[in-house]
């Protein structure tokens, strides 16, 4: 009883005081005025909200309001969920927001089959194509990863059914893109909230919310002073950020034009909202005028800027300070609001839920994501899975949301396939020129028709023209939602251009690439394959081929011409981990295949060659090793083919060497035979970054030392076959059309050339 009698009398002198406290607290929360923050649009530039925030808190400022625009509603609508200004700056520098702009999955983590497409076709416009229209994306880029860089941000809260649920009641202000008007979000997702608030119109699509097509609020209210009145907010600080108009001067071709418009749109609608301001507001304009919105870069700066804009002038800010005491209740209080908030990923997830709006079937979806309820599923987990079957570069946008309206925890997938498709086109361009024999170019065009059935099958046509030529269909099909095992069946024609040494195929010396003949290769080819695919980058292929075609030569037909048939089976295993094939900085590439054929050539007029059937084994291996080390990077690369054959030495399919990294100082395709022994080794330094925001372009200088040869005499091997040495030296960019190269290359017997070359060579 004696220790009843001492927690009772504890607890009634105790009581009391927390009451006191608790009344205190609201007494002070009622008798002050209402302080709301404003916080307007400015891409990088807003940055400077968050060095105006740690300044109020250093002035011990409450925020008790906040509203935002743009990159103002994405700070604005941190600082609502409890952070402090600290944790939001560690947070943004962490962020690469270049790729929030960028929504194309690395090459390293794409198929290998959309590997070797894109590999050829570089100019990846993705135009949509039917019969009667051509349409185009919505935006430059979609929003997939600035919507995950939104989520991480948030960490999945659950939806609210009004924001004033969050630690600080906030607003955030969008452009309905249909009624041309502001709409303010006060409800739902904070995701979407801040998405729709920055979807800068062109770089992103509108953004699709309760039947709205919402876009950047910037140029309909880009400082949403009124929002915050309406609030309830007594005393309101506005932060603008706006960028300095151009001067004639710095006018240097339509888009600036354009942008001075954009800028005065946004800064009019600013202007209208200063308006609203009273002599018992503040207005703050961080020296940030003459910075980019896209200026990421300068993040420390616009952060240092808008610490100093408050601390020029704090003297104002003294009506608005709490004392020590004050201010730790109110972070008190913000602390508990905080404590309460609600996170989707904290918790076992009970359903998965799939909103499918594509073709695909929902098995082919689930079995991608491999995502089970009854767990708790960490949000990197969901991150990766999403990443995984947007990877298939099929989907406009691969999102997912949690929602808790029934009771339970419902992880919410949405896959939206692309609104501009099924169909679409890309295109090829390729020039090299040695500024001495005929220039190489190719123009190609593809078209690859992916609604053909829901597992996931994809009609390809693919059209080449220029010094070699290519008609080619080919048909993909999975045979199970996996998408593990598939088949393919193709059909190409193709023409094909080479150099006959005078001698005969069995000159491969370097001479030869003086002294020739322009040879013809006409020719069909089908192939039949079966195959299977465990991880995106590897595959395995067995399958059939059959090829004839006609050889003559270019100009003078009548001088000779034979025909020759090949049908064989083949193995192929293909590993692909490289980041980029033309200029690779990381990853491996291996490709091996083994054929057996039959090989028959007929009808061969005037000596031109001889009468001969065989049947023949080819191997044919290629490996690229690539690794970096800072702004440094070494690739190595052996290709290697052999032929084993008995009574011919004439190559039905020639492998060949000669052009810029491929015996460099030669003729491209200057060597012709039936075996191939090469190896080289380039070093590559990135000398600028050129990063644009959308795309980056670095500019490289490298080197590289070359050794190989071909063959054709069944009686040589590798160790008895001519190979020479050769070098280069070379300067280029990767451009958005592929990589621009001019260098400068010499083989051992003193044969040099210098080339320029345009995007990709991959036939």
């Amino acid at each position: 009883m004696t220790q009843w009698y001492k927690l009772w009398s504890i607890l009634l002198v105790i009581a009391p005081t927390f009451a006191a406290n608790a009344v205190t607290t609201v007494t002070i929360e009622k008798n002050r005025p209402k302080i709301a923050l404003v916080l307007a649009g400015g891409g990088a530039k807003g940055a400077a909200h968050i060095g105006v925030l740690k300044a109020l808190e250093d002035l011990h400022v409450p925020v008790d309001i906040v509203t935002g625009t743009s990159m103002g509603a994405y700070v604005a609508g941190l600082y609502a969920t409890g952070m402090s200004a600290g944790q939001i700056e560690g947070l943004v520098n962490r962020i690469d927001w270049y790729k929030g702009y960028r929504d194309r999955v690395s090459r390293a983590e794409r198929r290998v089959r959309d590997k070797e497409y894109e590999d050829r076709y570089q100019l990846t416009t993705d135009l949509g194509v039917s019969w009667n229209d051509i349409r185009a994306p919505k935006g430059v880029v979609q929003g997939q990863n600035m919507l995950r860089i939104l989520r991480q941000s948030t960490h999945n809260l659950l939806p609210f059914k009004s924001f004033d649920q969050l630690v600080i009641p906030y607003r955030a202000v969008a452009t309905d893109i249909i009624k041309l008007k502001p709409y303010i979000l006060d409800h739902g997702y904070l995701v979407d909230a801040m998405m729709a608030s920055m979807s800068v119109p062109g770089a992103l699509p509108p953004y699709e919310l309760d039947g709205h097509w919402l876009v950047d609020g910037g140029v309909t209210n880009n400082m949403p002073v009124d929002v915050a009145r309406s609030m309830g907010a007594d005393r309101i600080i506005a932060v603008d950020i706006s960028t300095d108009y151009m001067k004639q001067d710095s006018f240097t071709g339509f888009l600036s034009v354009a942008d001075q418009l954009s800028n005065y749109l946004v800064r009019r609608s600013t202007q209208q909202q200063t308006e609203k301001l009273t002599d018992k507001d503040i207005l703050l304009q961080p020296a940030v005028g003459d910075m980019e919105t896209t200026a990421f870069k300068k993040i420390p700066e616009a952060f240092k800027k808008g610490y100093e804009a408050v601390m020029a002038h704090k003297e104002q800010f003294a009506p608005f300070e709490l004392t020590t005491e004050q201010y730790r209740e109110y972070l008190q209080n913000k602390a508990r609001k905080r404590s309460q908030l609600k996170y989707g990923d904290a918790h076992q997830v009970d359903r998965i839920t799939l909103n499918n709006q594509s073709h695909y079937s929902d098995k082919l979806l689930r079995n991608r994501l491999d995502l089970h309820a009854g767990q708790v599923i960490p949000t990197q987990t969901i991150e990766d899975s999403v990443e995984s079957l947007y990877a298939l570069d099929r989907f406009e946008r691969v999102s997912y949301h949690f929602d808790n309206s029934k009771g339970d925890n419902n992880l919410v997938i949405k896959v939206k396939e692309k609104s501009w498709g099924p169909n679409y086109a890309n295109f090829r361009v390729f020039i090299e020129d040695d500024f001495d024999t005929d220039s190489q170019y190719s123009l190609g065009m593809s078209m690859n028709f992916t609604d053909m059935n829901d597992q996931g099958a994809e009609l390809t046509l693919n059209l080449n023209m220029g010094t070699d030529k290519l008609l080619e269909a080919q048909y993909y099909s999975p045979l199970f939602e996996g998408q593990k095992l598939f088949y393919t069946a193709s059909a190409q024609y193709s023409i094909d251009k080479r150099s006959a040494p005078l001698r005969g195929f069995d000159d491969t010396s370097l001479e030869a690439t003086k002294n020739y003949r322009s040879l013809k290769y006409s020719e069909w080819q089908e192939e039949l394959a079966l195959g299977y695919q465990h991880e995106l980058w590897r595959e395995f292929k067995l399958g059939l081929r059959f090829n004839q075609g006609k050889t003559e030569y270019s100009t003078l037909p009548l001088y000779g011409s034979a025909q020759y048939r090949r049908s064989g089976a083949f193995l192929n295993y293909r590993l692909d981990s490289l980041d980029n094939y033309a200029l690779p900085s990381q990853g491996a590439y291996l490709n091996l295949e083994y054929l057996l054929s039959k090989d028959d050539i007929y009808n061969a007029e005037r000596g031109f060659i001889q009468n001969s059937s065989d049947t023949v084994s080819e191997l044919s291996a290629k490996l690229i090793l690539a690794q970096s080390f800072d702004r440094h990077t070494i690739v190595a690369n052996v290709d290697y083919g052999e032929v084993k054959s008995k009574n011919t030495s004439t190559p039905i399919a020639p492998k060949t060497l000669g052009g810029f990294l491929n015996l460099s100082g030669i003729p491209r395709n200057s060597l012709i035979g039936q075996n191939k022994a090469f190896t080289s080794l380039t070093y590559r330094y990135r000398w600028f970054d050129n990063d644009f925001g959308l795309f980056t372009s670095p500019v490289y200088l490298g080197a590289s030392l070359e050794y190989g040869g071909v063959w054709s005499n069944p009686d040589e091997d590798v160790s008895s076959a001519p190979l020479y040495a050769a070098g280069s030296v070379f300067a280029g960019v990767d451009s958005p059309i592929g990589p621009i190269i001019f260098g400068y290359g010499r083989t051992e017997d003193n044969l040099d050339s210098i080339y320029l070359i345009i995007g990709s060579s991959i036939k």
